[in-house]
């Protein structure tokens, strides 16, 4: 999202948007954590010093006080320092699959299946397909989705549940206009980037790459090709990371995802990205058969016994105390969203996860340790911080999730 300038936040929290979170020169680093080795989520300790009311301590924490004169005194202040155990990536995920994400999926391959299987027929679904080609770069079947599914209670179902999904895990509350993609045999795009059009892009597959029938699929594949390719992060700065021991090849270079059927495929649009040349048949009910698109507009989403207009007090007082601890730390850029369960009881944070994180500092850095502890340093401060919020008790006494999302930049 470069180029986006900081956002003043609003004092009504009912309508806040993301912190858009941009520098020109970025400080000193300070802080961080080491690294704890090559497990894909790391543990890391938060500590946070703040001085509060003897009265006032929470259970279960961690204290140290110091007295600061007669204890009867009743305003006397103590110190003590919180300790959280938190959950941080050790890298940034650009890119992540959600198997057998919609139960309607064979439905909505069925519409197609029965509106193309028949060459011969005439019906209107079929005159659908605008041939999109630009040279050396863009070759496929392309239609609106909504157009296309008219009126079609399945395709709707399927609109709803991604958009639930997009809020509730990404913290992103719309998406663009969904295409419908067709490839066969000798379409495919080269890679590209996406930057303008949202934080992160998906990829529903409806594709039937092997006939249903056989029981050895790898023998009646339809086609090779049409994976998702996506460049890897790591080789994005090609020469600081350089090893000339190494032997590098296309897999080295490339993530590529398969177009499983019921597949979404979410993934970071800067990367540089493409489709895979498909070889093979020329029919599309035999072809690369996707939904595809962006989702956008970053938003806090509450779900639950709580509502935004419950829960924007207490964020608004700790994200205005969050930006000015960030304004101390390393920049960087991406985007992330925070999740946490509050408990239905008492309004407490009980657990926090990252629904999505594409973060990495601003400045290139040779050693990966080093990545590491920087993002240590930024990640492990939203989440201690967000996770000392304290929410009202909920009306109806169930739990309740709320996602934040933080666009950096």
């Amino acid at each position: 999202m470069s180029g986006q300038q900081t956002q003043k936040k609003k004092k009504n929290m009912t309508t806040l948007t993301p912190l858009l979170f941009s520098r020109t020169t970025p400080p000193p680093r300070r802080g961080g954590g080491a690294c704890f080795g090559v497990s894909t989520t790391r543990r890391t300790r938060w500590r946070r010093r703040r001085r509060r009311g003897r009265r006032r301590r929470r259970e279960g924490a961690t204290t140290r006080a110091t007295e600061d004169g007669d204890d009867d005194d009743k305003n006397e202040e103590e110190e003590e320092e919180v300790v959280k155990v938190l959950e941080v990536n050790e890298t940034a995920e650009h890119y992540f699959v959600r198997d057998e994400f919609f139960a309607g999926a064979e439905k909505l391959r069925d519409t197609f299946q029965n509106n193309h299987e028949d060459a011969k027929k005439t019906n209107a679904e079929r005159f659908c397909w605008d041939y999109w080609h630009v040279e050396n770069q863009y070759a496929q079947l392309r239609t609106p989705a909504k157009d296309y599914f008219y009126e079609n209670d399945v395709y709707d179902q399927f609109e709803r549940e991604l958009l639930t999904y997009s809020k509730g895990h990404l913290g992103l509350s719309n998406f663009t206009p969904i295409w419908m993609s067709c490839y066969v045999d000798g379409m495919g795009q080269e890679l590209h980037a996406d930057v303008p059009h949202g934080p992160l892009a998906f990829v529903f597959s409806l594709t039937k790459n092997f006939d249903d029938d056989n029981d050895n699929r790898n023998k009646r594949r339809y086609f090779t090709g049409g994976e998702t390719t996506i460049l890897r992060p790591e080789r994005a700065n090609y020469w600081q990371r350089f090893d000339p021991t190494e032997i590098v090849e296309r897999t080295q270079l490339f993530e590529e995802i398969e177009p499983k059927f019921n597949r979404l495929t979410i993934f970071d649009p800067r990367l540089p990205h493409g489709v895979r040349e498909v070889k093979g048949t020329k029919d599309v009910t035999k072809g690369r058969l996707v939904l595809n698109g962006w989702f956008n507009e970053p938003a806090i989403s509450v779900e639950g016994g709580l509502t935004i207009e419950d829960v924007g007090k207490a964020l608004d007082a700790k994200l205005e105390e969050l930006y000015e601890e960030l304004e101390t730390l390393p920049a960087m850029t991406g985007f992330a969203a925070l999740r946490m369960e509050v408990a239905s009881v008492d309004g407490n944070v009980e657990r926090v996860s990252w629904g999505a994180d594409t973060v990495a500092p601003a400045t290139s850095l040779r050693d990966p340790n080093e990545i590491t502890e920087t993002r240590d340093a930024v990640l492990a401060t939203i989440a201690g911080m967000m996770s000392e919020c304290v929410f009202p008790s909920s009306p109806n006494g169930k739990n309740s999730s709320i996602c934040v999302p933080f666009v950096f930049g």
